[in-house]
């Protein structure tokens, strides 16, 4: 019997704690946010509050649009370089996007590929939700 406790308590402290969704006062350490400074751009922030350098090039950052309870990608035509970059921690990196001409009214995000720590598997974050045309 005391072997299978320490296994679950074992199991138990090495589990990754990770904040509920929608925890304001927790939020992830690498994040992406989006403020619209004009009506025609979006102004994407990633911030990096990790203990490692974060690999990221914020101009691969693909735009959706809310369909129901979906998101579903909206087409830019928008051309990037595959350069990869990295910010370190405690840093933020900025990127402004415009929005294609004539983008129907809806809620909109941005997603973005980064690599935490750099170097390791890629990992998707999305930016909070904004609206367009309202």
């Amino acid at each position: 019997m005391r072997p299978v406790a320490f296994l679950l308590a074992f199991a138990a402290a090495c589990a990754p704690l990770a904040p509920p969704p929608g925890d304001v006062t927790h939020p992830p350490p690498v994040r992406l946010e989006a403020t619209q400074p004009s009506g025609g751009a979006v102004r994407l922030t990633l911030v990096n509050e990790s203990a490692a350098a974060v690999g990221y090039n914020l101009c691969q950052s693909r735009l959706q649009r809310r369909s129901g309870r979906d998101w579903t990608p909206v087409q830019t035509g928008e051309v990037c370089t595959m350069e990869l970059r990295s910010l370190p921690p405690g840093q933020r990196a900025i990127f402004d996007k415009t929005l294609p001409p004539a983008l129907p009214a809806g809620e909109y995000r941005y997603v973005t590929s980064v690599e935490t720590p750099a170097g390791t598997p890629q990992r998707v974050l999305a930016s909070q939700s904004f609206t367009v045309g309202r």
